[in-house]
């Protein structure tokens, strides 16, 4: 899977989240490649444009992860990013290093 499908299936995700007060958005950033998975990180879609804080969604919030091999997507906690993804590399057989 190259980068602009996951991208698609990111946006997919991020769309398919309950409605909250403000439209979300990706950043246009490259994701971050982790070999297996691609991190793709993303905010409101006013702050994504300005980059002004007063737009920002609060902390707790990580990247969506877009799994390579499957496209499987799910979003990650705000807590350390390579605990969670060593985590479900473990859970899912996925060989990591």
């Amino acid at each position: 899977m190259d980068e602009n499908q996951a991208r698609e299936i990111a946006q997919r995700y991020l769309v398919e989240q309950p409605a909250g007060p403000a439209p979300l958005a990706l950043f246009d950033d490259a994701p971050d490649d982790h070999v297996w998975c691609y991190l793709f990180f993303w905010n409101t879609a006013a702050y994504v444009q300005t980059g002004d804080m007063a737009y920002s969604v609060g902390p707790g919030t990580g990247p969506i992860a877009v799994v390579k091999a499957t496209g499987e997507a799910w979003a990650l906690g705000s807590a350390s990013f390579d605990a969670q993804l060593a985590a479900y590399a473990r859970a899912h057989g996925i060989r990591i290093g």
